[in-house]
């Protein structure tokens, strides 16, 4: 019954280009398939892209290419699709033949697009506002954060010299600011926050290095006196008040990274001295500043500052990652307590593995899921681990069990209670999604 019910549907592209695939809404059966560029326009003559639009739920799709004008659209810019599940779409257009960039809204799922040029060339995609989709901001490639409250239709510029800008919660704005016009100068950055759309600021931190919000914190890596150390400060009050977190401070060769982060623990990862690719995971308490030891030799490569770090969204308290193991293997660790204990995987029930000729270790059948790194290292692992709140104990995952040769061409497995048990789904690579809150795989 699978293939009586399964839909084939093929693009014709014109142009070298790649394909974004977005739904639009939630079970609104809309899809909009659009082909983008990786390269700005002027290197490409010809260069447009092709819009499609099903109403099916992929089922049949409809060229709507003339919607957009047949304008030119690079990957960065994509499709970008308000959180709300209200229709709204916005795609970021390249017109530089004629001038710059227009943006083309919907409001209706993408039946129609208004054109609306922009008074300045964007940096970056553009964030909606998590509180209200006709807010939107951006960052220009001068630096100059712009903010619009009509959903694209005019721009006013609020702040210059901006590096990085976050929403926060209850239409806050978050960003670093540079007094010497560099973002490169990385711990002389001031975090200033703006509760009114940029109408009034405050600086509510200083010698910053990086900034990022999750959960109920903000988290900002500071320089320490005159040193080149830094050290991360936590506030629970949106910048308000500060607090030191109980971590060793890094040097300028080493990074912090948080893993996830929730309305009551933080995941952080410390990288450790030298050049190991590996650090030590700390877990916080619910105030954000006393951590613990969580899990050592965790892998985060600086190359491609890649981890396979999972927060497994369909059971609460369970996290997938690797770890690199003393000679020198990549390992899927897991845990279900937030991070309490970790341990291997299950080899799963039907995979084929013989642990006497795989090596002589019985641990050689273990599941290993690929993530992040594997993709790093190029290899044909062409989705991440997928995992849904409304699809309850659910994980989808590229793996492979025993030797080296196997990990050549992974596998999909399965699991339905969290992690703790694995199925061999589908031999080799593919692409999946978990629909009908997993009713439909």
């Amino acid at each position: 019954s699978l293939l009586n019910n399964t839909s084939t549907f093929t693009f014709k592209m014109r142009s070298l280009g790649t394909l974004s695939l977005a739904w639009v809404g939630d079970g609104s059966g809309v899809l909009l398939v659009l082909t983008t560029f990786h390269v700005p326009l002027f290197m490409m003559r010809f260069g447009q892209s092709n819009l499609y639009r099903s109403e099916d739920h992929g089922k049949t799709f409809k060229d709507v290419t003339d919607l957009i004008n047949h304008t030119f659209i690079q990957t960065d810019f994509g499709i970008a699709i308000s959180p709300d599940h209200s229709g709204k779409v916005i795609l970021t257009g390249d017109v530089s033949d004629v001038g710059g960039f227009r943006l083309f809204r919907s409001q209706d799922f993408g039946l129609s697009f208004e054109a609306t040029d922009l008074p300045f060339v964007p940096l970056i995609q553009l964030l909606y506002n998590p509180a209200d989709g006709n807010t939107l901001l951006t960052l220009s490639i001068t630096l100059d954060l712009w903010l619009s409250e009509d959903f694209g239709a005019t721009w006013r510029k609020i702040h210059d010299n901006v590096c990085l800008v976050r929403w926060g919660p209850k239409s806050s704005i978050y960003f670093t600011n540079n007094n010497n016009g560099s973002c490169n100068d990385k711990g002389a950055l001031d975090l200033r926050r703006t509760d009114d759309y940029g109408r009034s600021f405050q600086t509510i931190a200083t010698r910053v290095y990086s900034f990022v919000l999750g959960g109920k914190f903000v988290f900002v890596s500071v320089m320490t006196g005159a040193s080149t150390e830094r050290v991360i400060h936590v506030s629970v009050d949106g910048g308000d008040r500060w607090n030191m977190a109980q971590l060793p401070a890094v040097n300028h060769q080493q990074f912090y990274s948080i893993l996830s982060a929730n309305q009551d623990t933080i995941f952080m990862h410390v990288d450790d001295l030298g050049d190991s690719g590996v650090g030590t995971i700390y877990v916080s308490d619910d105030r954000g500043t006393v951590f613990s030891k969580s899990l050592e030799r965790h892998l985060y490569t600086t190359t491609g500052s890649d981890t396979d770090f999972n927060s497994v969204a369909s059971l609460r308290g369970v996290y997938m990652t690797s770890v690199l193991t003393e000679d020198g293997e990549v390992e899927t660790v897991i845990t279900y307590d937030q991070g309490a204990t970790w341990q291997p995987l299950h080899q799963p029930q039907n995979s084929v593995c013989n642990a006497e000729t795989s090596t002589n270790r019985p641990n050689r059948c273990r599941l290993h899921i690929h993530a992040s790194y594997s993709t790093t290292m190029k290899m044909n692992v062409p989705m991440l681990p997928l995992s849904q709140p409304n699809a309850v104990g659910l994980i989808l995952a590229h793996g492979s069990v025993g030797d080296a040769e196997s990990a050549l061409s992974p596998d999909v497995y399965v699991s339905d209670d969290g992690g703790y048990s694995w199925l061999l789904a589908l031999r080799g690579p593919h692409h999946y999604a978990i629909l009908d809150s997993g009713g439909l795989l």
